[in-house]
């Protein structure tokens, strides 16, 4: 079954015939495990989009989207290749010019002895001892890779509950228990400690299936998974200080948008604890926070547990309104771009985010809909100031910025 929070875009209506069979395959297993009738709800959200990662839609998942299923045995659908995300903002005690944000980045992002600091005296020795340090292509600070960003933003608006002044915002996931770490990552790679256990269904009429693990295993990895989101917090929360040092100030966010908020569920690109949280829009366009609304339709309870669902940006969709998603034997059609397991989709060339190019006004309007089905309260709208990304550095001072 599916509760949509969504827009019902063109994307969304596409993705929603596709999560329609991923729920069906979610009540199989549970169902075949337990002897006895199971049923799964997915909650699409708001940014249910076009996920970067091709495995995980030809699992069946899509980003925006928190998945949840029933079984008295534990099992874990692998293919949502679970990982921690976040993000994490911090205020700076006083303005500084993006130069010197800049000059301040490169001297720990770029600094090996930084990462290796971190390593050795924050991450759990279990993890510690599971990865090769000297593995410089492996494991290093990775705030600048896949979707991942660091960004000096600036909140303007005086009458903003927000106070004035300048912010660091970062989101990365924790790359130290991905695909590279054998022993304990959760990402579905050949040869990890989960592998040789698992098992897949089918659906051959919608050239579909769905990978899980079960039993012990799947108790493993949902402990693993709650331990990484503190492992990721901290994570944020080291880089933001080093990289700010004297002039770091308070921390305003600290929140994780993919996961496991229990046992039985996965969140990918969406908040679930109960607090403010950063809606995030395009590249160079302004950073809303927002304060959750804990009374609204989206406050759920999953085995016992109170959440609160929350959209972390405005999604991908595809090109055109007219783009279809097609299931293949061996592969997955985005739109008229065929991709194999393993590959990623390129966000700005195969799909577009939402809000990338709209005028103020329309994101404006974006954003109050997105409120409409998730509410919440603005209490903050910083502008970009400085961002560094996969794709490299971007100075927004360099250009007129109109503000909402």
């Amino acid at each position: 079954m599916i509760t949509n929070f969504s827009l019902n875009d063109s994307t969304q209506k596409e993705i929603l015939k596709h999560l329609e069979i991923t729920s069906k395959l979610l009540n199989k297993v549970g169902t075949e495990l337990s002897e006895i009738q199971k049923e799964s709800m997915i909650y699409a959200m708001p940014d249910l989009g076009i996920a970067q990662n091709g495995t995980r839609m030809l699992g069946g998942f899509y980003t925006g989207a928190c998945y949840f299923w029933n079984s008295d045995i534990p099992f874990v659908p692998i293919d949502t290749t679970v990982n921690v995300c976040g993000t994490t903002v911090y205020r700076l005690k006083q303005k500084i010019t993006t130069q010197e944000f800049k000059k301040r980045l490169d001297a720990i992002i770029t600094n090996r002895e930084t990462y290796l600091k971190y390593a050795n005296t924050h991450l759990p020795s279990q993890i510690l001892n599971s990865i090769d340090l000297e593995k410089t292509d492996k494991f290093y600070w990775n705030y600048n890779v896949g979707n991942h960003f660091v960004i000096l933003a600036e909140q303007k608006e005086e009458k903003s509950e927000l106070p004035k002044g300048q912010y660091m915002i970062v989101h990365a996931s924790a790359i130290e228990l991905k695909k590279d770490n054998l022993k304990y990552g959760l990402y579905p790679t050949e040869g990890n400690w989960y592998y040789d256990d698992i098992q897949t269904i089918y659906d051959d009429k919608e050239n579909r299936y769905l990978r899980y693990i079960y039993g012990k295993k799947a108790v493993e990895f949902s402990e693993l998974a709650n331990i990484l989101q503190k492992i990721n917090k901290d994570r944020n929360r080291y880089f933001c200080k080093t990289v700010l040092g004297e002039l770091a100030g308070e921390e305003i966010i600290n929140l994780s948008h993919y996961g496991m908020p229990i046992n039985n569920a996965v969140c990918i690109g969406c908040q679930w604890e109960q607090e403010d949280f950063t809606l995030l829009t395009a590249p160079g366009n302004d950073i809303f926070l927002v304060h959750p609304n804990l009374t609204a339709q989206n406050t759920i309870e999953l085995s016992n547990k109170e959440i609160t669902l929350t959209p972390h940006g405005c999604g991908v969709m595809l090109k055109n309104s007219s783009d279809t998603i097609k299931y293949l034997d061996d592969g997955i059609l985005i739109g008229d771009k065929y991709f194999k397991k393993g590959e990623s989709i390129n966000i700005g060339n195969d799909v577009w985010i939402r809000t990338n190019n709209m005028d103020l006004g329309h994101v404006k309007e974006h954003i109050e809909n997105v409120l409409n089905r998730c509410p919440g309260t603005i209490y903050g709208q910083m502008n970009q100031l400085f961002a560094r990304t996969k794709y490299g550095d971007f100075d927004y001072t360099k250009r007129d910025i109109e503000l909402m």
